[in-house]
């Protein structure tokens, strides 16, 4: 009896030594071979390896165009493992692009933002002497001349581009005649294409120019925007310059010719595209001098609110609790009330 009692103790003492140990075992294969970690959307992949932007990408999914492990795919959301995958676009490989590049064309007009044309008319990528394939981040059109974005990156191609972004561009617009200040002020609360309304555009008058010159900024991509919103307000766009993109602008380039972005213009770019970033907390500097017809954002007011919680509790804590007597005094004062107002009804 006494050797067993002795015992005791030390097999309680290794039974947690024990269970602490397989637990550890058990976790260390959950986290090496954890596949979901691994795996990306097949539509994000294509357009990270280069070969087009994620909307296009999604083209080619849903046309049969792309395999994977020799099954066509058509579900652009479909989850593969690049380690082991093997995808195809048109039976030519696709392999994770490892170098990316960002260029700033000053595109002339005359030229089709694409990669290539049916109809046999110059493209952008004309003008671009690089072996390695890049895709325009957006487009301008035919007649429209000014900044234009290339890259292999696509996901800094979707950041730039995705709505939810809000990623501003700048153009010069020559007007046939001068803006009259009430479709200034109508332009910058919206107008109405295909009967749905345009966001708000930033609009001002570059002086000394009789009126008819204006900056217009917009962070919506609809075909031929900035013509059409002009266009429904009764003026004719005469000539039509985009000048920025993200804060990126031509800096020096003549017609046809390209640059590196700046490692600052990149860096710049990717943070109008972060929603967290301390960007969009700073105050806006010209928030003072708004436009009429914008709106002031307000902020939070967590702080108040947290003041009235007080002021509560302080109103609470200052009440003395009441005796019985007390109570029953209001109670009937109460039913004394309620008695005057049925009979004032009767009346």
């Amino acid at each position: 009896m006494p050797l067993f009692t002795s015992c005791m103790p030390i097999i309680h003492r290794r039974i947690p030594w024990v269970q602490r140990k397989t637990a550890k075992i058990q976790k260390m294969p959950e986290d090496k071979n954890n596949e979901a970690s691994k795996s990306t959307r097949l539509n994000k992949f294509i357009s990270n390896a280069g070969i087009t932007a994620r909307r296009k990408a999604d083209e080619l999914i849903f046309t049969g165009r792309v395999t994977v492990n020799m099954q066509t795919v058509t579900e652009p959301g479909t989850k593969i493992n690049p380690e082991k995958d093997v995808v195809k676009v048109d039976g030519e490989k696709v392999k994770p692009q490892t170098e990316f590049i960002y260029v700033v064309l000053f595109k002339p007009r005359g030229y089709v933002t694409t990669t290539h044309d049916e109809k046999g008319r110059p493209t952008v990528m004309d003008l671009i002497g690089l072996n390695t394939r890049l895709y325009p981040i957006g487009r301008l059109d035919y007649d429209t001349d000014g900044v234009l974005l290339l890259t292999n990156d696509g996901e800094f191609s979707n950041m730039m581009m995705h709505p939810r972004h809000k990623i501003f561009k700048t153009y010069f617009a020559k007007l046939d005649k001068p803006i009259e200040e009430n479709d200034e002020r109508k332009l910058r609360e919206g107008v109405m294409i295909d009967g749905k309304p345009t966001s708000r555009a930033k609009v001002r008058i570059i002086p000394n120019t009789g009126d008819q010159n204006i900056w217009i900024s917009i962070h919506e991509g609809r075909n031929r925007q900035v013509r059409r919103m002009l266009e429904t307000l009764g003026y004719l766009v005469q000539r039509l310059k985009r000048v920025e993109y993200a804060r990126i602008g031509l800096d020096g380039l003549k017609p046809g010719e390209w640059r590196y972005l700046t490692p600052e213009e990149l860096d710049t770019a990717k943070k109008l595209a972060t929603p967290k970033n301390p960007v969009f907390r700073k105050p806006d500097p010209e928030a003072a001098n708004a436009e009429p017809g914008e709106k002031k954002k307000k902020g939070k007011k967590g702080g108040k609110k947290k003041k009235k919680k007080k002021d509560k509790l302080k109103n609470t804590e200052v009440s003395q609790p009441k005796s019985d007597s007390d109570v029953l005094e209001s109670i009937s004062k109460e039913l004394e009330n309620i008695s005057e107002q049925i009979s004032d009804k009767k009346d």
